[in-house]
């Protein structure tokens, strides 16, 4: 009989908690939002309260569960860079998430080590909202809490820790935020050394999947949970990608939210140029993950949804529909530190006063697709193999996906989110499953349709790249 598991998810703004009933196949769920408190640059959330979050959203997705039925197995996705830390028997700090950015005060340390030497080292280029700027700005500030029995957890390995009470990490969460030497695969403690971080900071990292311990008999969990073991997860974004994909490789996976990561797999690190991809370990020994990002232009496409008198509909893509479209600058064309932080902010050139909503919706697509064909294009040209590329979420549309396909020669699939999920589900319970379900797939344009495209994409990029850094001179003379 398959194997009842159970996922939670901590993310910035909320606990979810997915279990696949193993009688009825059915997937549950229950989210619980959560308040993170913000103080300057820090943001972060309540430990205690947090964990009563957890239990009550466990509590109440485990209701539902078939007759007799019990949950066998918990894994643990989280969001990365989060942290706090502990000493023997209680936390030091409050859970930091990803969206704090007091790493910023610590960038000046960080460009004395190196920013190419970082990059070749970890994988990753300076972001104030990695752990290493954010625990040396942490320890710089507060040193008293340098204890010779203090640890670093990251929040899956706080919650490891809150319902087992056994210390340990994992790879994709060291080496995402920055502290991992990836060619070795291990704690970069040369690295940790050189910023005066004891090197016995963080736990020990077990493998993906291996069997942690039982929850504690003393916290008030239903009788569902009374057979439960813990089992070593990992960040969220891997999550997705393995269940997306299978943690094939040569398949990019584009998550299409409020924000858009691009996600690989790879045998091997590569070398970048243009595109600077954060590198980090993968559930996959032999494999590393890649990871871009086009910023944040779902949210921008939400923000014009809500606030439209009228539903947005697509139109069918034709030349005269793409012509009436403004020129939108909502993503980041090409992921690395430079262009991260010289991006535009959110606009839209000329005169877009009679435009309709669907025109300007348009934009905003065509804005997306343009970035995304871009930095997979710069994935390729490093000589990273892709074969597929596979969409999800809930940005995943067939527009999209009939645009990008006019941009890229590479097979393009949409899956839907809940197919992903029972996927994911069917890999953690080691269950074979020959391929993800797709979505019936888009239309494809005629051969003037997709040439003017490309020809929009080129003229787009030129706009871009005349605008960049606008938002620096924003943000400074706010």
């Amino acid at each position: 009989m398959t194997v009842t598991s159970a996922l939670i998810d901590i993310g910035g703004s909320s606990v979810k908690v997915t279990i696949r009933d193993n009688h009825t196949a059915k997937m549950l769920t229950h989210e619980i939002g959560v308040t993170p408190t913000v103080e300057g640059r820090h943001i972060f959330l309540d430990p205690t309260q947090l964990f009563k979050t957890v239990i009550a959203a466990m509590n109440n997705c485990a209701e539902n569960l078939s007759s007799g039925v019990k949950v066998e197995k918990i894994y643990i996705s989280t969001l990365r860079q989060g942290f706090c830390l502990i000493d023997d028997a209680k936390e030091l700090t409050p859970i930091y998430l990803n969206s704090d950015t007091s790493g910023e005060l610590a960038r000046k340390e960080l460009e004395k080590y190196g920013s190419k030497k970082i990059y070749e080292e970890t994988g990753h280029w300076f972001a104030p909202q990695l752990t290493l700027p954010k625990m040396i700005n942490l320890f710089g500030n507060r040193p008293e809490l340098q204890k010779h029995n203090t640890k670093i957890l990251f929040v899956h390995d706080w919650l490891i820790w809150k319902l087992t009470q056994e210390i340990v990490t994992e790879m994709t969460l060291v080496s995402a935020g920055q502290m991992a030497k990836l060619s070795e695969k291990n704690i970069h403690t040369d690295l940790l050394e050189y910023f005066d971080i004891p090197t016995n900071l963080l736990p020990k990292p077990q493998r993906f999947g291996s069997e942690v311990g039982a929850i504690k008999a003393s916290i008030e969990f239903s009788s569902r949970w009374s057979s439960a073991k813990v089992f070593v997860g990992g960040g969220d974004s891997h999550f997705l990608h393995m269940g997306a994909s299978g943690n094939s490789s040569a398949k990019a996976v584009v998550s299409a939210g409020s924000s858009t990561p691009i996600s690989l797999l790879s045998s091997t690190i590569g070398t970048s140029t243009l595109l600077q991809p954060w590198k980090s370990t993968s559930f996959e020994d032999s494999m590393y993950f890649l990871e871009g990002n086009l910023g944040y232009p779902g949210s921008f496409y939400g923000w014009l949804s809500k606030n439209v008198a009228n539903p947005i509909t697509t139109d069918s893509l034709n030349i005269a529909n793409i012509t009436k479209a403004p020129s939108v600058f909502g993503s980041c064309n090409m992921w690395n530190e430079e262009k991260w932080q010289s991006r535009p902010a959110f606009s839209i050139l000329g005169d877009f006063s009679k435009s309709n909503s669907n025109e300007l919706a348009l934009g905003l697509m065509l804005d997306y697709s343009f970035a995304l064909a871009n930095q997979i294009s710069a994935l390729k040209n490093d000589g990273f193999k892709i074969d597929q590329i596979i969409f999800t979420g809930g940005g995943a549309s067939p527009q999209l996906q009939t645009i990008l396909g006019s941009l890229l020669d590479i097979p393009i699939e949409r899956v839907a989110t809940e197919n992903a999920v029972d996927n994911l589900f069917s890999l953690l319970g080691s269950e074979k499953r020959d391929s993800v379900v797709y979505e019936n797939y888009s239309e494809s344009l005629d051969v003037e349709t997709s040439e003017f495209l490309r020809s929009k994409a080129k003229d787009h990029a030129l706009l871009y790249s005349e605008i960049e850094g606008i938002r620096e001179v924003l943000e400074n003379a706010s």
